[in-house]
């Protein structure tokens, strides 16, 4: 008899639950361990409950494989935050179907620009936006040049 594949689940999830805090923590720690405070810009979870978040995780069965959000700027685009695969769960296409899931939810709320902040250091993240289609713009918003931060932007539609 076969085992039966279980299927991975993307949905809409909150950030106060237990595995979740905890991966926001795992993430970080990587952060901190390769940027210094200052090119960290890293979301609390009390914001990312806000309204103008939309955050979702990746679950198989129980198990927590990943996350991401998106913050909507004045309706005029939204900023990737937080997406994050901790190591044991990469190479299964996760980061991609969490930005595909994010990406589908902004379209459907009327924008057409994705925009977002990476560390120089975050190698697999860099091509994984470029692969994406994501082309290296100008700081943006709030954000101040910073020779550790790259920032991207991707029309949607």
């Amino acid at each position: 008899m076969m085992k039966a594949e279980k299927t991975i689940k993307i949905c809409h999830a909150d950030p106060k639950t237990p595995a979740i805090r905890g991966m926001i923590s795992a993430l970080d720690d990587y952060q901190a361990s390769l940027y210094p405070p200052e090119s960290n810009h890293l979301e609390p979870v009390e914001k990312l409950i806000s309204s103008e978040y939309y955050f979702i995780a990746a679950w198989k069965d129980h198990e927590l494989l990943g996350i991401a959000s998106f913050r909507q700027i004045s309706g005029a685009y939204v900023e990737i935050k937080r997406l994050y695969v901790p190591h044991q769960h990469r190479g299964m296409g996760l980061a991609i179907k969490l930005m595909d899931a994010l990406e589908e939810k902004a379209v459907q709320e009327g924008f057409s620009e994705a925009r977002l902040e990476t560390g120089i250091h975050q190698i697999e993240a860099l091509r994984l936006y470029e692969k994406l289609g994501y082309d290296k713009t100008e700081p943006f918003g709030s954000y101040q040049v910073d020779p550790l931060s790259v920032f991207m932007r991707k029309k949607l539609f």
